[in-house]
């Protein structure tokens, strides 16, 4: 018994509603075995007979998960038993034609058991079967409405329990597409971690570069003016002293002024105060004073974007402006800020000499990696146009 509920549970799983499809099939054999039990009148060796018949396909059906588990050519068998159980009641007496409405239960169970083709064949099998019992009982052609009413039947059962089977099947892919797609949003997750973190090691490690070759050079040699001025002023040298201070109140207001531009780039505070669309403004009116470049602005007021999204446009825009200035030797530089539908567009070209992307992507001088890694942490892209003497445009899109 174990085995048997074992057996069931496993065969659920794997036909929709086998539960349903199973309570309603014993429906329709009570139905026809009370039918015949109590108004039929017949002869005790009849009525012996026939609900045999009726109680061994009753079991038969119950125990068809078991009969047939895994097994083609026993799901074969049992149809073929069940089958000729029902065509030998219908042809025992005149007027039996309820015995019929068991072919559907089979019906059913030919589609779940079966590949379509074979399935069709067993439908087929069952209409034939049915004619030939009708047509037994109450002659040609006033079998005709019989047989059409249980081929109508027939044909019912086995489209419902196809579109069933072929509606659980569509819910299996979707939730093992729902689970594929899952882990792998989990695994991207974990890969923009990573690149995240890739992104801050890189940054730090400017940054550390930074400090070491202008910051820590310049206190490096404060305290050596401090110990040289120590010594003159031992010795009285009082003059030289004073030219040493002043030396070193210069290099400590340069390591100032460089401090605070290592702290800016950290995140420019026009950025928290104004948004992106104010902080590119300032930049590009410094960039302009300082560098003679006419700039074309074609920017619009995107609004407050996400934090991280405007700190990656804003970088992506300074590393831009910063090769224009130094490597395109362009007249003007035109730069463009647009929200299309959800996405934030920034667009900065110039007319400058150009240069062939295959070639500077490798040598890394104009810091492309640097920004197409910026746009993917935003979940955005970045596209580089150019071309030797005909300028560069840096497109970069990303999502809101």
């Amino acid at each position: 018994m174990p085995l048997y509920w074992v057996t069931m549970k496993s065969a659920w799983r794997q036909r929709p509603n086998a539960a349903l499809f199973l309570l309603v099939s014993y429906f329709m054999w009570a139905a026809v075995s009370v039918r015949w039990i109590l108004f039929i009148q017949q002869d005790q060796g009849s009525l012996a007979l026939l609900s045999a018949l009726l109680i061994l396909f009753g079991m038969l059906m119950g125990l068809e998960p078991v009969l047939t588990h895994g097994s083609r050519w026993r799901a074969h068998v049992y149809l073929t038993v069940q089958t000729m159980l029902v065509f030998i009641a219908s042809l025992f007496y005149f007027e039996i034609d309820f015995f019929a409405i068991l072919y559907l239960p089979l019906c059913g169970q030919a589609v779940y058991l079966f590949p379509r083709r074979a399935a069709l064949i067993w439908v087929g099998i069952l209409v034939v079967c049915d004619a030939v019992g009708q047509i037994n009982q109450f002659g040609w052609p006033e079998a005709l409405s019989f047989i059409l009413l249980y081929t109508a039947g027939l044909v019912f059962v086995a489209a419902f329990s196809t579109i069933t089977l072929q509606a659980e099947s569509a819910r299996r892919e979707s939730d093992s597409l729902l689970a594929r797609l899952t882990e792998a949003h989990i695994q991207l997750q974990a890969y923009a971690g990573q690149a995240e973190e890739l992104a801050i090691a890189k940054e730090r490690n400017r940054l550390a570069r930074e400090l070491h070759d202008s910051v820590a050079q310049a206190l490096y040699g404060m305290n050596l003016q401090a110990e040289a001025a120590a010594r003159k002023l031992i010795a009285g040298q009082t003059d030289a002293v004073m030219a040493d201070l002043r030396d070193i109140q210069e290099s400590s207001h340069q390591s100032l002024q460089e401090t605070r531009l290592l702290i800016y780039e950290l995140r420019p505070p026009l950025l928290d105060e104004t948004g992106l669309a104010a902080a590119l403004n300032a930049r590009l009116d410094a960039v302009e004073s300082r560098s003679g470049l006419r700039i074309v602005n074609e920017m619009e007021d995107v609004g407050r974007l996400p934090a991280q999204i405007e700190v990656g446009l804003y970088r992506i825009a300074q590393e831009a402006l910063n090769n224009v200035v130094k490597h395109a030797a362009a007249s003007e530089v035109r730069v463009s800020l647009t929200r299309i539908d959800s996405h934030i567009v920034l667009e900065i070209s110039d007319n400058g000499s150009g240069f062939e992307p295959e070639n500077a992507a490798g040598s890394g001088g104009l810091g492309l990696a640097g920004m197409a890694e910026r746009a993917a942490l935003v979940g955005g892209a970045l596209a580089v146009t150019s071309a030797s003497g005909q300028g560069t445009t840096i497109r970069a899109e990303t999502p809101l």
